[in-house]
């Protein structure tokens, strides 16, 4: 189309009672009207360029995603197709309706109207949005429902609605129950009766809300035959209009926000539908963030669970049920820099079962399993203070670390050991020095260093331990008389 034309056109748009703009995308190139000029605060000028609009901040009312002038143009209007947009101006926000029309290939206009409305309202329910947004962002699953309520109460009050209420649909979607409802003063609540709800009881209902999540009443007495149930309801309920939103979960639909009017009927506006949306959307997105949560307890859970089973098998001696040699070396490690740090003393007693190859060899070793287990079962009973360990070191040799106890302390904790054997009472008759099972005990305890090691300690009780073997077994041995 040439430059003529374009400005034969113009010449009769502009006049059109409503801002117009138009866009030569080929030129990129805008006209905008006098009305245009006014709302979007533009200069007196024959044309513009994108350039022109950089102070003109438009953004979408559900997204809130700021939108350029040429976007309008290209992605954002639908051509034939009403949308609203939102104009940022002296610290307020004018909500449009707006309008796009094809020319040829390369021209389009756009019409804009001012949707009248209050600004006090909008102001407050920008307020009231924000304030359940952020109410709603870390809400915990235990007052959920006082948050719910003040949604509901809020854009009920701002449809200027008689009731407005959340529901939810059973898990496998045959039912719907009332979970939060809000109501006017002097407006008769209905939560109690609307529980499980088939859905074959409102069928019509049920059927626009899966195929196209919205549920827009002006009249209940104008619904189509086919609604016969839902009209019945409405009609109980003293209904005249209605409008409900879907709320989806990971794209499935889960329930419902609602508002309904009983005083007098109401036409929804657009506004009405976007307000209602956005709380849904801010509640949907609640629900899911409570989800999202209790599934990372869960799973959090789940894994101290299995790092506490796996630190278990991995620190525990598998047949006898105690701690391993592992478990048993990291331990004498923390425990004796802590000591060094406190200038405590700590005590170490490795334990020997007596003759324990001629017991396997004549009782045969399932029974020689079953012996050990008693034994380390008895040691373990023994260690009840915080830092006691007892351990397998390997074998039929045990060890026993003591924090915080000095020599005196060491030797009699032996001698209770000694007699916690005795109580046992296992035969062992293939022993030279005692019908019964015994153990002989090696003594250690100091207080440590820094220059202290843990394998000196060691080498200290096991050397004791030698001796209490070498001279008759059955026997507690303290590593200082050795020396």
């Amino acid at each position: 189309m040439d430059f003529k034309s374009v400005e034969n056109i113009w010449s009769t748009i502009k006049l059109i009672p409503f801002a117009v703009v138009l866009y030569d995308a080929q030129k990129q190139i805008y006209k905008v009207n006098s009305q245009a000029q006014s709302i979007f605060d533009l200069p007196l000028q024959n044309n513009f360029i994108e350039a022109d609009f950089k102070n003109v901040v438009l953004t979408s009312p559900e997204s809130k995603k700021q939108l350029e002038i040429k976007q309008l143009f290209e992605k954002y209007l639908v051509i034939n197709t009403g949308c609203h947009i939102l104009l940022h101006k002296n610290n307020t926000a004018l909500l449009l309706n707006a309008k796009l029309a094809q020319l040829s290939n390369s021209l389009h206009i756009a019409t804009f109207d001012v949707i009248k409305q209050s600004k006090d309202e909008q102001y407050n329910f920008d307020k009231i949005i924000s304030k359940i947004s952020t109410d709603l962002i870390d809400i915990q699953n235990d007052n959920i429902d006082t948050h719910i309520e003040f949604a509901l109460k809020a854009i009920g009050t701002v449809c200027h609605a008689d009731r407005s209420y959340l529901f939810k649909f059973s898990d496998d979607g045959k039912s719907m129950r009332n979970t939060h409802e809000w109501v006017n003063q002097g407006v008769k609540p209905f939560k109690d009766q609307l529980q499980n709800i088939p859905k074959d009881a409102l069928p019509y209902f049920f059927n626009l809300m899966d195929t196209t999540h919205i549920f827009k009443v002006n009249d209940v007495a104008a619904l189509p035959e086919k609604a016969i149930k839902e009209k019945q309801e409405f009609q109980l309920e003293k209904i005249q209009s209605v409008l409900c939103i879907g709320l989806r979960y990971d794209k499935e639909l889960v329930g419902f926000i609602g508002c309904d009017c009983v005083k007098q009927k109401r036409e929804w506006s657009d506004l009405d539908l976007i307000r209602l949306k956005l709380v849904g959307e801010i509640i949907a997105n609640a629900f899911k963030n409570i989800n999202y949560k209790h599934e990372l307890q869960y799973i959090q859970q789940q894994l101290i669970t299995a790092n506490l089973k796996l630190n278990e098998q991995v620190n525990t001696d598998g047949l006898t049920d105690i701690a391993n040699r592992r478990c048993f070396d990291d331990t004498l490690q923390n425990e004796l820099l802590r000591c060094t740090r406190h200038q405590q003393p700590i005590g170490l007693i490795m334990c020997d079962i007596d003759f324990f190859k001629s017991y396997n060899d004549n009782y045969g070793h399932q029974q020689g399993d079953e012996v050990l287990k008693s034994v380390a079962q008895a040691l373990k009973a023994m260690c009840k203070r915080q830092g006691d360990l007892a351990a397998r070191y390997g074998g039929e040799e045990f060890a026993i670390i003591l924090p915080a106890t000095d020599t005196d302390n060491s030797l009699k904790f032996a001698s209770l050991i000694q007699e916690k054997i005795e109580e046992l009472a296992i035969e062992h008759k293939y022993s030279s020095v005692s019908p019964q099972l015994t153990i002989s005990m090696g003594v250690y305890s100091l207080i440590p260093n820094k220059n202290t090691s843990a394998q000196s300690l060691i080498s200290g009780a096991d050397s004791a331990l030698y001796n209490a073997k070498e001279t008759g077994r059955n026997k507690i041995a303290n590593y200082t008389d050795c020396k």
